[in-house]
């Protein structure tokens, strides 16, 4: 049975962030935010289309200027290059995808002497992070879907758009708590995340950290376990898997020709109107798989009764 826990190994592709994961621009943007918005804290290419077309251009150059600047007098990550290398030499593709202009990224590229892949996005592409649809554009470009890649990034859009795509993502470089809870984990540098691919080290998904208060083998061994789901579906039923769910649980069965009937649809407002007397493996399907990918939901008799382990009120 396949593991609940990530090995660098099993990723179809890999995306990296530009600045901060493999050239270090050192951008500043604040005085950009105080000549055109007051100081505050916004997102700027978001913020900049809001404006009239004169003030938007005046703004677009201005960004554009500082990213040219930092790009000139770029360095190298440390650690950035080797994990390169690494993936090269286990033939895992990998792009690069920057809100940075094109042209700046080129212009770092060539400062530190990095061999950009033809598989390159600024912010010239059709969709920007943190977008999902960047995601999902840049895990195209490697042949795979976005839920079979790893985004790599030092900051929140990247790690936002990938969660937002059902991608997997690491955080590096930045000792910041909101960006480390958007992502599968977090590495100190550059360097720490190459010597954890080098060794295949596991990583524990984002939707299993609160099991880690178990430890992995508790995880690992409710990743085994199969539930019946023979009970009726309620708001209370619905809790109780999602909480097997969120621990590490493997396989969630239903009967093959249970459908969500009237009673059940009241019962459990989490489910939209639409799945009324349609498949309740569907229906559930609807309701975790997002959430938890790694959770397999089938037709079938196998396992516990879920009403078995449901607390009696």
């Amino acid at each position: 049975m396949q593991s609940p826990l990530l090995y660098p190994a099993q990723f179809a592709g890999v995306i990296f962030d530009w600045d901060g994961v493999i050239a270090e621009t050192k951008l500043n943007f604040q005085p950009i935010r105080d000549q055109f918005f007051g100081g505050r804290r916004v997102p700027l290419l978001e913020s900049a289309r809001t404006l009239p077309d004169a003030q938007r251009d005046a703004v677009m150059a201005a960004i554009c200027a500082e990213e040219m600047r930092g790009a000139a007098a770029s360095t190298p990550v440390p650690g950035a290059r080797e994990l390169v290398e690494l993936l090269n030499s286990r033939g895992v593709p990998w792009c690069v995808m920057s809100r940075n202009c094109r042209e700046s990224i080129d212009l770092a590229a060539r400062s530190i002497g990095f061999p950009l892949p033809s598989a390159t996005f600024g912010r010239e592409a059709v969709h920007v992070k943190p977008d999902p649809r960047a995601i999902d554009d840049a895990a195209g470009s490697l042949g795979a879907s976005a839920r079979d890649c790893l985004v790599i990034g030092d900051f929140l859009y990247e790690l936002i758009g990938a969660r937002r795509a059902g991608a997997r993502c690491v955080l590096v470089n930045r000792a910041d708590t909101e960006c480390e809870s958007y992502a599968d984990a977090a590495f100190a540098t550059m360097r720490d995340l190459y010597e954890s691919f080098a060794a295949n080290e596991p990583i524990v998904p984002w939707e299993y950290h609160a099991a880690g208060w178990f430890g992995l083998q508790s995880l690992e061994a409710m990743y085994r376990r199969t539930i019946f789901f023979d009970t009726e579906l309620n708001a209370v039923s619905l809790a109780r898997v999602e909480e097997l769910a969120s621990r590490g649980l493997g396989t969630l069965c239903t009967a093959g020709e249970r459908e969500v009937t009237a009673r059940e649809l009241a019962q459990t407002p989490a489910l939209a109107p639409f799945w009324l007397k349609r498949p309740l493996c569907k229906a559930l399907s609807a309701l975790l798989a997002p959430r938890y990918p790694l959770l397999t939901i089938k037709n079938g008799t196998d396992g516990e009764p879920l009403s078995s382990i449901i607390k009696p009120h």
